[in-house]
């Protein structure tokens, strides 16, 4: 009588995962940087089936120019106030028997002070991971320095990472969190002295309360209106992108949009070798 499957599965030894046995049960989930006060991000797109290997290797390559941009012992105003007030005590150890005990410990571990430049969080969808940046940590930032490297060497960090999208904002995704988190997102994109043009990119994800329709008027009523900024959808100064992934929004502001192949890594690589 032949085998059934199940019984033929038995003998063999279990595979590996591609992820190094990394996997574990219960991954911190993006919307959990909203726990994380004054942290910008990164949405990056990937090759499918690699998200897990892109966004630890980018960790890995964007923790070294942080290093360099927040060396330790350089006061940031987090460190002044815990100079002045004391620390923070730390969180208790949540017992971890369940699901729900786990989420509240990892929830209070992010809460709590944190010297990790850049940490991977689990978006659950294909060919999109997400990088969140504690405070100080500028993601613009760190996402230009990497381009520029990415430039000067004419080579990537990562066969899998695609394009990168920092936002220097983060908030629940409904009109009135956006509304109120877009103004400190695009104050320091759109300067002062002189008028410049600018472009609304929504990017929605597995969401659908909000729409492109109403994301774009939206944004554009928290341009700043003081300098007479106008829309250019050919060749803008500044790309103004909306990222929605479930109840999350980003909020960002991305120049030189195409020097920078729009920030893409493996076609700036590539346009730098040829």
């Amino acid at each position: 009588m032949p085998k059934r499957a199940s019984d033929a599965r038995e003998g063999r030894p279990k595979r590996r995962r591609a992820d190094g046995g990394m996997h574990q049960r219960h991954r911190t989930k993006a919307a959990s940087v909203l726990a994380m006060p004054g942290a910008t991000g990164i949405f990056v797109s990937c090759a499918r089936g690699k998200e897990r290997k892109a966004a630890l290797e980018l960790v890995d390559a964007l923790s070294e120019h942080a290093a360099q941009l927040y060396p330790p012992g350089v006061a940031d105003d987090d460190d002044m106030d815990a100079l002045r007030n004391g620390p923070p005590p730390a969180p208790r150890a949540a017992p971890v028997d369940d699901i729900e005990s786990q989420v509240h410990a990892e929830l209070a571990a992010l809460r709590a002070p944190s010297r990790e430049h850049v940490v991977a969080l689990d978006t659950d969808t294909e060919c999109l991971c997400f990088l969140a940046c504690p405070a100080p940590v500028d993601a613009t930032r760190l996402v230009v320095r990497l381009l520029q490297e990415t430039e000067d060497r004419g080579e990537t960090r990562s066969r899998f990472v695609q394009r990168l999208t920092p936002v220097r904002a983060l908030c629940h995704a409904d009109t009135e969190s956006i509304r109120a988190a877009a103004p400190r997102a695009l104050r320091a994109a759109f300067p002062k002295d002189r008028a410049c043009t600018y472009r609304i990119e929504p990017r929605i994800r597995a969401h659908t309360s909000l729409t492109r329709d109403s994301l774009i008027p939206l944004m554009a009523a928290c341009v700043p209106a003081d300098e007479g900024h106008r829309v250019d959808l050919a060749r803008p100064d500044v790309i103004v992108v909306v990222e929605v992934l479930r109840n999350v929004c980003g909020i960002g502001a991305l120049h030189d949009y195409e020097r920078w192949a729009k920030y893409n890594v493996q076609t700036l690589a590539e346009r730098r070798r040829t």
